[in-house]
């Protein structure tokens, strides 16, 4: 079976929304890795007093209109969250990628 894996590499403090927007995408099953650690265009992410924040990675593998929901619903998001005054673009990625299901 062919799909598309997405991952989503997000700030942990967006863990509620980003958990609703799979959900209002009909998405349910996936694996999430919290507490994750790295760098990115958003600085270091790294859960120590320094730099406090960490990520969490939730992988899905979907069909493409699930992908494309998925995609649409966090664009929509981050437009909308940069829409309000002094805001900032959500630390939120998302990557995709084909992949098949092998068992």
């Amino acid at each position: 079976v062919f799909m598309t894996m997405l991952m989503l590499v997000f700030r942990s403090s967006l863990k509620e929304r980003v958990h609703v927007l799979l959900e209002e995408c009909d998405v349910r099953a996936y694996t999430e890795m919290p507490e994750t650690i790295g760098a990115g265009q958003s600085g270091p992410a790294e859960g120590v007093s320094f730099y406090p924040g960490v990520n969490s990675v939730i992988m899905v593998a979907v069909d493409d209109i699930h992908a494309d929901r998925v995609e649409a619903a966090v664009k929509a998001w981050c437009d909308e969250v940069l829409q309000r005054p002094g805001s900032l673009k959500p630390s939120l990625r998302i990557f995709s990628w084909p992949c098949r299901q092998l068992i």
